[in-house]
């Protein structure tokens, strides 16, 4: 059994394109004095009325991320900032199909002025000594991939055309090196979740991007990544990269198993089997050099 790569976007070599340097016209700023000039001017373009001071919480070359500390004292938000227009769009239809669907942050408002998001602050990581933070992972992802069996009949209409029975009678995407290979994925998701199921997957998963409430609820950050036509096998190749990150070393078989589990208790079909196979097919779909002994 090959043994996991350090890390989630090593798990996805062949898979992973990078974009060349400059791609984007008008990246974010990296001074922070012209950072926190564009946060207040978003707070009161896009989110008038919620005032605080404001700090840099990250900033990378596509975006920004703050804190609005407002009062009373402990209460602040995240206003999240897009340099690019199509990641804006990415985020909001992620909260879309996510917010009371699968466990992520709350949002309070969008704004398309300055391609801002405002987020609930979750700043306590979760517990990763807890033996059982595992099968959280593997629960957490599993809600994402099946989001759109609970979507409200409005949300489920705007993306009738993703649907896997949709998807079985499209072309594939253009960025599918094996149609054949892709259609045996769509072919096994079917029989796993039926036609109407929404295939989300393309989580940025990272162990500090699991995030506790004040409640104790474990919650997904990040998840503007999501996408409709790619599904959630690009996800359950990196699991066993993150958990290794995250201080658990489990096997390629356990971390199946896990996912198994967590698909089973939200509506899936899918056996061990016919899971190794679709990801076979996922494979020979998009280039990804290895399954890191997820198909053995």
């Amino acid at each position: 059994m090959t043994s996991a790569p350090a890390t989630a976007a090593e798990a996805l070599t062949g898979l992973a394109r990078i974009r060349p340097p400059g791609w984007l016209a008008a990246p974010m700023p990296s001074d922070p004095a012209a950072l926190l000039g564009r946060a207040r001017q978003a707070l009161a373009a896009d989110h008038p009325g919620v005032t605080g001071r404001v700090s840099v919480l990250s900033t990378r070359y596509t975006a920004a991320v703050f804190a609005v500390h407002q009062v009373p004292a402990g209460a602040s938000l995240v206003l999240k900032l897009h340099a690019d227009p199509a990641a804006y769009a990415g985020e909001t239809l992620a909260y879309a199909l996510l917010t009371g669907t699968a466990p992520v942050p709350r949002l309070y408002g969008e704004g398309e002025t300055m391609l801002s998001v405002l987020l609930e602050h979750l700043p306590q990581a979760a517990d990763w000594t807890r033996p059982q933070m595992p099968a959280v992972l593997a629960d957490r992802v599993a809600a994402v991939h099946t989001a759109s069996q609970r979507l409200t009949a409005e949300a489920a209409e705007a993306m009738a055309r993703f649907t896997l029975a949709a998807l079985q009678g499209a072309p594939a995407p253009a960025w599918i090196a094996d149609p054949g290979a892709y259609g045996e994925v769509l072919a096994g998701y079917a029989d796993a979740y039926g036609p109407d199921l929404v295939p989300l997957g393309h989580l940025d998963l990272k162990p500090e991007h699991l995030r506790l409430r004040s409640d104790g609820e474990v919650v997904l950050l990040d998840v503007e990544s999501v996408r409709p036509d790619v599904t959630g096998l690009i996800d359950v190749v990196t699991l066993t990269a993150v958990l290794r990150r995250a201080g658990h070393e489990l096997s390629a078989r356990r971390v199946l198993g896990l996912y198994l589990d967590a698909t089973a208790a939200h509506g899936a079909n899918w056996t061990a089997s016919t899971l190794r196979s679709a990801l076979r097919a996922y494979a020979a779909a998009t280039g990804l050099e290895s399954l890191h002994g997820l198909d053995q």
